[in-house]
C-alpha cells in the first residue's frame, strides 16, 4: 500500500513539475511576444505631444486640433510645495517604488472591487508618462504589461527628478493646457513661486479628470478635489493644519483670471464656415468608448477622417450668416443637419446664425419640442409596424380632453371633421386623430419604437404625441430618425466620422450605433403617405422638388397664451418652433427655425417668416442632390395592396406581450385591421354593383319622371356613403328657403355645409314633384361642388388658428 502511495506522489509530483514547467515556457513565450511589440524609448517622444487632424471626405486636413499651449520649466525651478501637492495626491512612495508600485496596484484592486466602479488608480507617475508618451488608449492587459515593462525601462534609463520633470510638463489641464507652468499662467497668471497653497492644490487635483475639474466650467467639482489634495498634503505632513484649514476655507474662484469661452480655445480651421461641422466632430470623437479615461484624445496624433460635403457645408452657414433666399430675416434662430440616408454620416450642419468655434450648436446642442413633425414615429408608424394599420385606418376627428373633463386638443384649424383616414390625419397634421392613434398603440409601444429611433420619450401626457410635452429632441436627432424610413426601416446614429486613424496610420476600430428599428414595410408605406405632405392636399406644398421622390413632415407649435399675451405675441397665429424633415433615398435634412430665448415678441415667428422652412427644405434638397435624381423608394414583397391601399404581410410581434388582454392588445388591434380592410373590399364590391344596376336602369328607362327617380336614389345613397365615411350629417333642410341659405353657407367654405346639402338632398327628393326632384339634383350636385372646393380652400388656408402642426 505504502509502495502505492509513493509511486501515486512521485507521479504527481511529476506531473506538477511537468506543468509548472509548461505554463512557464508559455508565459515566457507570451511576455517574450507582448515585450517585442513595445515601442523604443526616445526623448523626442518622452517630451512632445502630437496633434490631430481632421480631414474631408477627399482626404483635405480641415483642421488641426489637439495643438496646445505649453511652456518648458526645469525640475530645478518647479517649487517644493508643487512637488508635495502633486506627489501627494498622485504617488506618494514615487521616490521608494522602481517604476511600478504592487503595493499601490492591490489597494486599487480592492477599492474598485470593492466599490463596483473606478475610484483609485493604480498606475504611478512613472506608469503615466510611459502611458501618455509612448503607448496608444486601447485598455488590454496587454497594453498594461507592456506599460509595466517599459516603466521599469525608464526608471534605468532616467532619474526619479527626470522623471517628475517630465510629468510635471506633460500633463494636460484642459482647455489645451498642457504642464504646470502653463496652467499657473492660464489660471492665475502667476509664476509658480508665486502660487498660494489652494492654488498649488488645484493645479494638483486637475489632472486626474481635466473637464470634471476645470473651474470655469464645474467650480464646485473643482473645489472639492482641491479640499481633497489639501487633505492629503496634510496627511503625509507636507503643510500644517492651519495651512489646511485656510486653504478649504479659500473660495475656489480666489485669484481665477476671469476667461470669454472665446479665449479658452485654440483652434486652427481651414474656414471658419465649417465651424460647427468640427465642432460636432470633436464632440464625437471625446464621446467614444474608444478614448474612455483619455485627457485629450487629440493630443493622440489622431487622423479623423470625416464626411463633410464642403461646398455644402459652406453655402448652408452662408445662408444662416446672411439670411439670404430662401430665408427671411427675423430674430430667431436657425438649424439644419443634412446626412447621408443610407450611412447616417453627415455631410453638413448648419449650427446658427454667425456661428463661430465652440459656440453652442443649435443643430446638435438644443432641446426642442418636435411639434407634429413627431407624429410619424410615435402615432403611426408603431400601428403599422405592430397592429398592421394601413393608410385607409380611420380615426375619430371628435372631441378629445386631455385630463378628462376640461383641457381640450384641438387642430389646427379648430374645426372637428368626425372620421377621418390615416392618409389624411397625417397630410394635413391633424392632432386629434394622432393622439387617439397614440392611445391605441399606449405609452410603452410607441416609447419602445421610439428609442430604437434614438429617440427618448419619457411623457405619458397625451401632448407628448403631438410634440408639445416636456421630452425634447435636437434637429440631428431628428434627421437620424427619419432617415430610418428612407433607409428601409434601418436606423444609423448620426456621425460624421468614416474612420480614425492613429499616429502609425492604423485604423481604431469604432463601434457604430445601427440597427434594424421597423420592418421594411414600415418604413414603406409612411413613405408613401409621407409624400402627400408637400402636395396641394398637404401642409407643406412649397417644399417639393420637381424630380425627386421625397417624402417629408413638417412641425409647428405655438407659443403659451399667457406668455405670448405679456410679450405682445400674437397666440393663435405666432409661431415658437417650425420644423421640416424631408428625405430621398440620398440624403435626410432636418430644418428648425425658433428662438434661442423667449424674451421678446421678435422671438416669434410670423406666418411667412415659418414658411420658409418648407423652401429652406427644397433648396437643400437641390443643392445636396444637384443634377442626380435619386432612387426611388422600393416597394419590399412583404407590402400588398387592395383596392390601392398598401398593407403589409409582416407584422412585427416583438410587443405582442404588452397590454396583453387590453385595448392595446396587439393582436387584437391586428385582427381588428384585418377585418376593417376584408369589410372596406366588401363594401367597394357592393357599391361597384350598385352602380352598375343604377347605370343599366337609367340607360333603359325613357320615362322622365323613373329616370329623375333614380337619379335622386343614386344621389341619396351616394350622400349617404359620404355621411357614413365623414360622420358630420347631422342637419336637415325642410324647405327651398333652407336649400339657400345652406347653398350660401357652402359658399363662405363652411365645412358643416356638406352635411346640411346631404340631408336637404334627402328631404327635398322625397317631397317634390318630378321634375322639382330633377332640379334639386341639379341643385345639389352644383352643391356638392362647391362644397368640396370650398372645403379644400379652407384646409390649405394655414394662416388660421391652431396647436401644433
Amino acid at each position: 500500500m505504502l509502495n502505492i502511495l509513493l509511486k501515486f506522489f512521485k507521479a504527481l509530483s511529476a506531473f506538477i513539475f511537468f506543468s509548472i514547467t509548461v505554463a512557464g515556457f508559455v508565459v515566457a513565450g507570451y511576455l517574450f511576444r507582448e515585450f517585442s511589440k513595445v515601442p523604443e524609448i526616445t526623448e523626442e517622444k518622452l517630451v512632445d505631444n502630437l496633434t490631430s487632424h481632421i480631414y474631408d471626405k477627399n482626404g483635405n486636413i480641415i483642421a488641426t486640433l489637439g495643438n496646445e499651449r505649453r511652456e518648458f520649466v526645469s525640475s530645478q525651478d518647479i517649487p517644493q510645495n508643487i512637488k508635495d501637492a502633486v506627489l501627494s495626491i498622485e504617488d506618494a512612495r514615487f521616490y521608494t517604488h522602481i517604476g511600478i508600485d504592487p503595493k499601490r496596484i492591490v489597494k486599487a484592486l480592492l477599492v474598485n472591487t470593492a466599490a463596483g466602479n473606478t475610484l483609485e488608480g493604480g498606475s504611478t507617475i512613472t506608469q503615466q508618462v510611459v502611458k501618455r508618451s509612448l503607448l496608444s488608449s486601447q485598455k488590454s492587459y496587454e497594453r498594461k504589461i507592456q506599460e509595466a515593462f517599459l516603466s521599469l525601462q525608464l526608471e534605468k534609463k532616467y532619474s526619479k527628478e527626470d522623471i517628475l520633470e517630465m510629468y510635471l510638463n506633460k500633463i494636460f489641464y484642459s482647455d489645451n493646457q498642457y504642464g504646470i507652468k502653463s496652467a499657473a499662467k492660464y489660471f492665475y497668471d502667476k509664476e509658480l513661486k508665486d502660487l498660494t497653497i489652494s492654488q498649488v492644490a488645484l493645479l494638483a487635483g486637475i489632472p486626474q479628470q481635466p473637464v470634471g475639474y476645470n473651474p470655469y466650467d464645474n467650480p464646485e467639482a473643482a473645489k472639492e478635489r482641491r479640499n481633497t489634495v489639501l487633505y492629503a498634503m496634510y496627511n503625509n505632513g507636507k503643510i500644517s493644519k492651519k495651512e489646511y484649514d485656510d486653504g478649504v476655507n479659500t473660495p475656489i474662484e480666489d485669484g481665477l483670471v476671469n476667461k470669454e469661452n472665446s479665449d479658452r480655445k485654440l483652434n486652427n480651421l481651414k474656414n471658419p464656415k465649417y465651424s460647427a461641422y468640427i465642432d460636432f466632430v470633436e464632440k464625437e470623437v471625446r464621446s467614444l468608448p474608444e478614448f474612455a479615461g483619455e485627457n485629450d484624445p487629440f493630443s493622440l496624433g489622431l487622423q479623423v477622417h470625416t464626411n463633410i460635403n464642403e461646398e455644402l457645408q459652406e453655402s448652408i452657414q452662408n445662408m444662416l450668416d446672411n439670411e439670404t433666399y430662401p430665408m427671411i430675416a427675423h430674430d430667431t434662430q436657425t438649424a439644419i443637419v443634412v446626412l447621408n440616408t443610407k450611412n447616417g454620416l453627415v455631410e453638413a450642419i448648419g449650427g446658427g446664425k454667425n456661428y463661430t468655434y465652440s459656440g453652442f450648436n443649435f443643430a446638435v446642442d438644443s432641446k426642442l419640442q418636435p411639434a407634429s413633425a413627431i407624429k410619424p414615429i410615435l402615432d403611426y408608424a408603431p400601428g403599422i409596424e405592430y397592429f398592421n394599420w394601413d393608410s385607409e385606418t380611420m380615426f375619430a376627428d371628435t372631441p378629445y380632453s386631455a385630463d378628462g373633463y376640461s383641457s381640450y386638443i384641438y387642430n389646427w384649424d379648430r374645426i372637428f371633421r368626425g372620421y377621418v383616414p390615416m392618409r389624411r390625419a397625417l397630410a394635413q397634421s391633424y392632432n386629434v386623430p394622432a393622439v387617439r392613434a397614440w392611445d391605441a398603440v399606449g405609452f410603452e409601444r410607441a416609447k419602445h419604437f421610439a428609442g430604437k429611433l434614438g429617440i427618448n420619450v419619457t411623457s405619458q401626457n397625451p401632448t407628448t404625441a403631438i410634440g408639445g410635452s416636456e421630452d425634447t429632441v435636437s434637429p440631428v436627432q431628428m434627421a437620424a430618425a427619419f432617415a430610418a424610413f428612407g433607409n428601409e426601416g434601418k436606423y444609423n446614429k448620426a456621425s460624421a466620422i468614416v474612420k480614425i486613424q492613429d499616429v502609425a496610420g492604423n485604423d481604431i476600430h469604432i463601434n457604430r450605433e445601427s440597427r434594424q428599428a421597423m420592418n421594411p414595410s414600415t418604413a414603406f408605406i409612411i413613405t408613401d403617405m409621407l409624400k402627400d405632405v408637400i402636395t396641394p392636399q398637404g401642409t407643406s406644398e412649397e417644399a417639393y422638388v420637381p424630380g425627386l421622390d421625397m417624402a417629408a413632415k413638417s412641425g409647428s407649435s405655438t407659443f403659451d397664451y399667457y406668455q405670448a399675451i405679456s410679450l405682445g405675441i400674437d397666440p393663435d397665429n405666432d409661431t415658437k418652433d417650425s420644423w421640416m424633415v424631408g428625405y430621398t433615398t440620398d440624403y435626410t435634412v432636418s430644418i428648425w427655425q425658433g428662438p434661442d430665448i423667449i424674451d421678446s415678441y421678435l422671438k416669434a415667428l410670423k406666418f411667412n417668416q415659418a414658411k420658409t422652412t418648407q423652401r429652406i427644405l427644397a433648396h437643400i434638397m437641390t443643392l445636396a442632390h444637384k443634377d442626380k435624381s435619386p432612387e426611388p423608394f422600393k416597394k419590399p414583397d412583404t407590402v400588398e395592396q387592395i383596392n390601392g391601399v398598401y398593407y403589409a404581410t409582416d407584422r412585427n410581434t416583438e410587443t405582442d406581450s404588452m397590454y396583453a388582454g387590453e385595448a392595446q392588445d396587439a393582436t387584437v388591434q391586428a385582427k381588428a385591421s384585418e377585418d376593417s380592410r376584408a369589410a372596406r373590399a366588401a363594401s367597394r364590391v357592393m357599391y361597384a354593383a350598385t352602380a352598375a344596376r343604377t347605370s343599366n336602369s337609367i340607360m333603359t328607362n325613357n320615362n322622365s319622371a323613373t329616370n329623375a327617380a333614380v337619379a335622386n336614389t343614386a344621389a341619396t345613397n351616394t350622400a349617404t356613403n359620404i355621411a357614413s365615411n365623414t360622420a358630420t350629417a347631422n342637419a336637415t333642410a325642410n324647405s327651398a328657403t333652407s336649400n339657400s341659405r345652406t347653398a350660401a353657407v357652402n359658399n363662405t367654405g363652411s365645412r358643416r355645409a356638406t352635411a346640411t346639402a346631404t340631408n336637404t338632398r334627402r328631404t327635398a327628393t322625397a317631397t317634390a314633384t318630378n321634375t322639382n326632384r330633377t332640379a334639386t339634383a341639379t341643385a345639389t350636385n352644383t352643391r356638392r361642388t362647391t362644397a368640396t372646393t370650398a372645403t379644400r380652400n379652407t384646409t390649405r388656408n394655414t394662416g388660421t388658428a391652431r396647436t401644433n402642426r
